[in-house]
């Protein structure tokens, strides 16, 4: 095929997305610390799958409305740092496509260079050894050789070659991968999605198979969360894509701003997109029934959801907004792994909080509606994790009304300590911004979590089953006990005989005795420091500590 349409492209992207769904669970297995927080695959899987589901119908469009309908829903759906680069790189592809009906093979390849210039743009200090390092040698390569490459299929062969050569390079870049025995789990994820992309050029359509991953559906606890004796509280989140319909008259008189200013009286954090015939809006409202009946005024679902916002625990936790508040000079987002640390981060004045953390990215879209729910001029987002950073900068950018400040936190705890020093009622945004920075700027956050593998790491020697001390980005302590493991954690802070305060968030495996231990061992090995206990319930890490 020497001709790229809509239609085959979006089949193509299609197929890459049942490719990793297959593969997603491995790629999260390629995870530098041996600790079970993974999750590579299922960020990228959920990204790409925000896109696909953003391509309703596009068979009948052209190659550039596929490729900008897939770029937006991937924007909206990124999870994660590898599901940011990746919605970038598909964003650039699509900005290389604009205007086209279809591409040939040199137009198609430029457009892959753009999706690489798009990438490395969205990450400050762009690392090599990454899902960078082998987007850009693999479409480097093929831009090289476009000379002798006729057709799409030789296009994708020259470009996984390459890709597979580099991926396979990765630790040779970075030494933390060559130590831990993986190869870059972006760059693996980079590579199932082009390999099932180039799998439908071949004529092979990928096996579908289930995706454990994010999901928006009521669990199975929902039959008691709700129950003849509740109270509709917060009433229903409420999601939809419309088609502008002619028969309706929708594509002449839809007007975006008519809707969301109905809506606006209907409920709140309403998220509102229109492109090209099709509505995507989000609301969260009591009177559903109102929300439907305006929409089909002017057109028809392509897909409808609406969840009972008691029984939603993957969504966005949002406050109601009293009709009649008026807008707030700032306010603040935080992320939060369990209810306990959301109750706690509410009560120290966080306006709204998103559900999420370690294996359980949120997305975009989760914070551009935690941003405009807070209805104020200005709002200070905490991310709570290292991989969230980038998808909260993303939503940032993606708020046009709002000043949105995202404070780089990468622990929950690093964010519980800054929330003590703000006061948003009687110091200014300024004042309070040089105050957080400062107090993070004197924390020293680190965690203790299980071994799931067998490794090397920063020169310790791990089994499964083994406890992992982690701090400052690397392994620092190992043992099968979980208190010797943590005290040699806590001893590797630096300066820690200076310092006056130790914080311990509890995760829901800290046993009784676990915190008893804790509590004895860090009273004799420091008894001048204050020791804060907080059951924080989160999972994965049994002990989250703060020493300032």
């Amino acid at each position: 095929m020497d001709n790229l349409t809509g239609s085959v492209f979006a089949d193509m992207v299609r197929n890459g997305y049942r490719a990793i769904k297959l593969q997603y669970a491995k790629i999260n297995d390629l995870n530098v610390f041996p600790v079970p927080d993974g999750d590579t695959g299922t960020n990228m899987t959920a990204t790409i799958n925000g896109g696909v589901s953003s391509m309703e119908k596009a068979q009948e469009m052209s190659l550039s409305d596929v490729a900008s309908k897939l770029a937006t829903g991937m924007l909206f759906g990124a999870r994660g740092n590898s599901g940011v680069i990746l919605s970038q790189f598909f964003a650039g592809v699509a900005e290389g496509l604009s205007g086209l009906e279809t591409a040939n093979v040199v137009q198609f390849a430029s457009a892959l260079r753009s999706g690489v210039n798009k990438a490395y743009k969205a990450v400050i200090q762009p690392v090599e050894g990454t899902i960078l390092t082998v987007a850009r040698e693999g479409c480097t390569y093929v831009l090289d050789s476009i000379d002798s490459i006729k057709t799409l299929e030789q296009l994708f062969e020259m470009l996984l070659k390459k890709m597979r050569k580099s991926l396979k390079n990765t630790p040779n870049l970075l030494p933390v991968l060559k130590e831990a025995g993986v190869v870059d789990s972006g760059g693996a994820g980079l590579i199932a999605i082009m390999e099932g992309m180039a799998a439908w050029l071949s004529g092979r359509e990928i096996e579908d198979s289930f995706f454990d991953g994010p999901t928006n559906s009521a669990n199975a606890d929902a039959q008691s969360l709700f129950n003849a004796d509740s109270v509709l509280e917060y009433g229903y989140c409420t999601e939809f894509i419309m088609q502008l319909l002619n028969a309706k008259n929708g594509p002449q008189n839809f007007v975006l701003q008519d809707m969301i200013d109905y809506y606006n009286t209907l409920g709140d954090s309403i998220v509102a997109i229109e492109a090209d015939g099709i509505v995507k809006v989000h609301i969260h409202t009591k009177t559903p029934a109102l929300v439907i009946e305006y929409a089909q005024r002017y057109g028809e679902f392509v897909t409808f959801k609406m969840e009972n916002m008691s029984i939603q625990h993957q969504e966005v936790l949002l406050k109601e907004i009293d009709k009649g508040q008026v807008r707030v000079p700032c306010a603040m987002v935080a992320t939060s792994p369990s209810d306990p640390i959301s109750s706690l981060f509410v009560q120290m004045g966080v306006g709204q909080i998103v559900k999420g953390g370690q294996t359980m990215n949120p997305s975009a879209e989760d914070f551009v509606k935690a941003i405009k729910a807070c209805n104020a001029d200005n709002v200070i987002v905490f991310p709570n994790n290292g991989n969230v950073i980038l998808t909260a900068k993303q939503a940032a950018a993606m708020v046009d009304d709002v000043n949105v400040v995202v404070i780089e936190t990468k622990s929950t705890i690093e964010c519980y300590s800054a929330l003590g020093m703000v006061d948003l009622e009687n110091q200014s945004l300024e004042d309070n911004l040089d105050l957080i920075y400062n107090q993070i700027q004197g924390v020293v956050s680190c965690s203790v979590s299980i071994a799931v593998r067998d490794s090397v790491n920063n020169g310790l020697e791990i089994h499964t089953g083994d406890y992992v001390g982690i701090g400052g980005g690397a392994v620092r302590s190992a043992g099968k006990e979980l208190i010797p493991t943590t005290m040699k954690l806590l001893q590797d802070v630096p300066n820690i005989e200076e310092r006056s305060i130790i914080t311990v968030f509890y995760g829901e495996d800290a046993k009784p005795e676990d915190r008893e231990a804790l509590r004895e061992a860090v009273g004799e090995a420091y008894p001048l420091m204050d020791f804060i206990e907080i059951d924080g319930q989160q999972t994965i890490y049994p002990f989250i500590l703060a020493v300032e």
